[in-house]
């Protein structure tokens, strides 16, 4: 008897699952990595919005003191890119805006994602 494999379907759900989880974790690590510098981190694009795909990458926006986002930067981009993920980063008060309405709508606290 020879071993079924799972089709093309199983196998992407299962890629995109693990790959979303990973996000997620990144997403948290770099909101605990902006916390000490009174920094805010919302995640916003697929992973917020429930799309999330094989090739989606991580969004994120922070907000909070002036100077304090330049600051931490560095470390949210390192807490994340440990999980995987090179994050794409928004500064909140520097978004044009409608991308910073459309964060402020759609965009989701690290700790709220399943």
């Amino acid at each position: 008897m020879t071993a079924a494999y799972p089709d093309w379907e199983t196998i992407n759900a299962r890629h995109i699952a693990t790959r979303r989880a990973e996000a997620i974790r990144a997403a948290r690590a770099a909101a605990e990595a902006a916390r000490p510098f009174g920094v805010r981190v919302i995640v916003f694009g697929s992973l917020a919005t429930g799309r999330f795909h094989r090739a989606s990458d991580l969004d994120l926006a922070m907000e909070g003191p002036p100077g304090a986002e330049f600051e931490a930067q560095g470390p949210v981009f390192g807490a994340a890119a440990m999980h995987g993920f090179e994050p794409d980063i928004v500064l909140l008060h520097r978004a044009p805006a409608g991308l910073a309405e459309r964060i402020r709508e759609t965009g989701r606290d690290p700790a709220s994602l399943e």
